[in-house]
């Protein structure tokens, strides 16, 4: 069952703790055993938190003086929680959780059983063949777990902790409700619920189409105004939410389990494919099983790679951002197909905002990735080309950058 921890400190050191969290090996220890080492070496965490700002992780600048920690969570309430965080949704926070591009899953919640071990076991074999960790864990299910570290003001966690308390998911009502003891303990505060004005559903179905529109007028960034119905696998989407800069709209669950489609990263080869259609048979026979009884469950048993439409909406400077950080060339494949290369190539229609949108090796002819990713820039096509200096037209370089991800349906 996941555990609800309390943390107060300089803010530093909960920055620090972040830092850790996102980064450390699961096997070297718990949330606590991590806070202990800020907190006795704090000339230490005062100096990784400032080398990992100027690296571009500006998160690191946003926690308080206290933080609400969660230990062994599901990837499917590390997702629901994010989804929901966002201003469009009237719901402020920062945090981060630990990085499976980083960090090896090492584990996995009861429910999924034999699935769990089963994927586990391909993930392995995939991550030996070559496949990049980010790829291989889609055929990894939503009840891999997983931990995170959430900051926010009182009144935003309360109205995370009654969200969580209103789904139909033990895990998420637990977590809610040691959220709002924790918090009436320490603060005293008994304010009134506040609903948010969008959650993301688990029962019902819904039909998402294709395009994207945009209304800005010009040289006014603030004005941006974006409306764009894509699909991607849940990977996709849990990149995208932690942003905290769009509202994305996902379909409900049970709608993801009727589509019963998955998306296959270009970088699987035959003996992987054939591996995670094994998978995803067995993952949908599971969900299909529970949603038949109304077993909210049901939602473990979907897999990081299954595909779910959505439609997400932002606002102003937001829209830039994301144009800017999801089209680069180290972003993950998916998410710069699906969403950061169609919406650079829709906001280019605006001249104004050609300059402002697209990475950085076009927009300031230079490439600055976090540290943890130099040693990647290689995979970057784009940097393969131009060394970080990109002089072609940035619809070219959407071009080198934009990969082929195919579907299949079980």
């Amino acid at each position: 069952m996941p555990k609800v921890t309390y943390f107060k400190d300089d803010p530093i050191v909960i920055a620090a703790l972040a830092v850790k969290i996102s980064q450390t090996p699961f096997e070297q220890g718990d949330m606590k055993k991590l806070y202990r080492q800020c907190k006795w070496h704090r000339k230490g965490s005062r100096n990784l938190v400032n080398r990992v700002l100027k690296s571009q992780h500006l998160i690191f600048g946003d926690f308080l003086p206290y933080a609400i920690g969660l230990e062994d969570i599901s990837r499917l309430t590390a997702i629901y929680l994010w989804r929901n965080v966002n201003s469009l949704n009237l719901m402020f926070g920062a945090g981060i959780e630990a990085s499976f591009r980083v960090i090896k899953p090492n584990r996995y919640n009861d429910t999924v059983g034999d699935l769990g071990r089963i994927a586990f076991e391909a993930y392995e074999k995939a991550v030996q063949l070559g496949v990049p960790e980010q790829d291989a864990r889609y055929m990894l299910p939503e009840g891999t777990l997983t931990r995170m570290i959430f900051s926010a003001p009182v009144r935003y966690l309360l109205k995370l902790a009654n969200s969580l308390k209103l789904s139909p998911l033990d895990e998420h009502k637990k977590i809610g409700t040691e959220i709002e003891t924790v918090l009436m303990k320490k603060f005293g505060f008994e304010m009134p619920e506040e609903k948010l004005p969008s959650d993301w559903q688990f029962w019902g179905s819904r039909t998402t189409g294709t395009g994207i529109s945009t209304d800005c007028r010009a040289d006014e960034i603030h004005s941006i105004s974006l409306t764009m119905d894509t699909e991607g696998s849940l990977a996709m989407y849990a990149q995208l939410v932690r942003q905290r800069q769009l509202l994305c709209d996902i379909e409900p669950m049970e709608s993801i389990v009727q589509k019963a489609t998955f998306v296959i990263p270009p970088t699987f080869p035959d003996s992987v494919k054939d591996e995670y259609k094994r998978i995803a048979k067995l993952a949908v026979n599971e969900q299909r099983k529970r949603v038949k009884v109304n077993d909210p469950n049901f939602v473990y048993f979907l897999l990081l790679g299954q595909n779910a439409g959505a439609t997400i909406y932002g606002k102003g400077a937001a829209v830039l951002e994301t144009a800017k950080s999801r089209s680069e060339g180290v972003a993950q494949g998916e998410i710069r197909t699906r969403i950061g290369i169609p919406l650079v190539r829709k906001l280019s229609e605006h001249a104004d905002l050609k300059k402002q949108i697209g990475p950085r090796c076009w927009r300031e002819r230079r490439c600055i990735e976090p540290t943890t990713f130099k040693s990647k820039k290689a995979i970057c096509p784009a940097f393969a080309k131009c060394s970080g200096n990109w002089h072609g037209d940035l619809s070219e370089l959407m071009d080198v950058l934009e990969e082929e991800y195919s579907q299949f349906i079980v």
